[in-house]
């Protein structure tokens, strides 16, 4: 059965769609705020609420208990449904999707799942991007990244 973001909750579009932004490994870019947790709970309370720290902890990056739970519970659901693949703990993952052999950020499954339906992925995105709150946020960390990709291949990255 194919899916559309109409289909799915506002969290697992806001998840969806972070994973299709290519953001840098955190670890790598060596800024938690890449993480991919951090960025769906900042996605989340633009999407709902137009604040970004409605899911933060005061310290302005780690994700409530509560948002964690419910991320954990949404890629569960996206796994049962065949749009994500739920990593064993220490495998490594890209942002975005999953590449054997890649060793910068070894990532927790709760943190970064492989992506397996890119095109629902891409439409999510696109979703997010049309909410005015969040397309700033989200072309900001996009931004940001070009950077940090630019320093990674500079130091070896994918030869």
């Amino acid at each position: 059965m194919a899916l559309n973001p109409e289909d799915l909750a506002p969290l697992e579009v806001a998840l969806l769609g972070v994973l299709c932004v290519g953001l840098p490994p955190s670890k790598a870019a060596g800024d938690d705020r890449f993480r991919i947790d951090h960025v769906t709970a900042v996605v989340t309370g633009l999407q709902a609420e137009g604040r970004p720290d409605v899911h933060l902890l005061p310290d302005g990056v780690a994700v409530t208990p509560a948002f964690r739970l419910a991320l954990r519970e949404t890629i569960v659901a996206l796994t049962e449904k065949g749009v994500l693949a739920d990593q064993a703990a220490g495998m490594p993952a890209a942002a975005g999707n999953f590449e054997a052999g890649l060793a910068i950020d070894m990532v927790q499954p709760d943190e970064h799942p492989a992506l397996l339906d890119r095109y629902l992925g891409q439409l999510c995105m696109e979703v997010l991007f049309n909410i005015p709150a969040v397309y700033p946020y989200l072309m900001g960390r996009y931004a940001a990244s070009g950077e940090v990709w630019r320093r990674l291949r500079e130091a070896g990255y994918g030869n």
